[in-house]
């Protein structure tokens, strides 16, 4: 004797060999309609940062407050590095964003540290020139 596909479960808990499951069209639902949707393992994981992208772009940030020009220049160096790994990855690493934002910062910083330093040597020319020119009056 077969039990009837619209029957209660089995005992045990478990539909029996041939029997529909769970979610299966015939036990617990209408006729005529599908399945939900199976969930299966979530979501693939993202791509992993470059170890390199992230170094650099704390080292550029950095150089704003530490010793200006070494890390920046360091910053550039491991923002090269990990450009070229993320772009051999094919995909599996991510990071080019914090790549652009590095060299950004670590050239701005450049840029500032060394107007600064032009700056102050072009006062330092000046200052000194005027006051060769000033005679004391005795």
């Amino acid at each position: 004797m077969t039990q009837p596909p619209y029957g209660p479960p089995p005992e045990s808990g478990q539909p029996g060999y041939g029997q529909p499951g769970y979610g299966q069209p015939g036990y617990g639902q209408p006729p005529g309609y599908s399945p939900p949707p199976g969930y299966g393992y979530g979501y693939p994981a993202p791509p992993a940062t470059e170890g390199n992208a992230i170094a650099a772009l704390i080292l550029a940030i950095a150089s704003f407050l530490v010793c200006p020009i070494i890390p920046a220049i360091i910053a550039l160096v491991l923002a090269g590095s990990a450009k070229r790994n993320i772009l051999a990855s094919g995909g599996a690493k991510q990071g080019l964003g914090m790549v652009t934002a590095a060299k950004i910062v670590a050239w701005a910083n450049i840029v500032v540290v060394t107007l600064g330093i032009l700056l102050v040597v072009v006062g330092l020319v000046a200052f000194g020139h005027s006051s060769v020119g000033v005679s004391t009056g005795s």
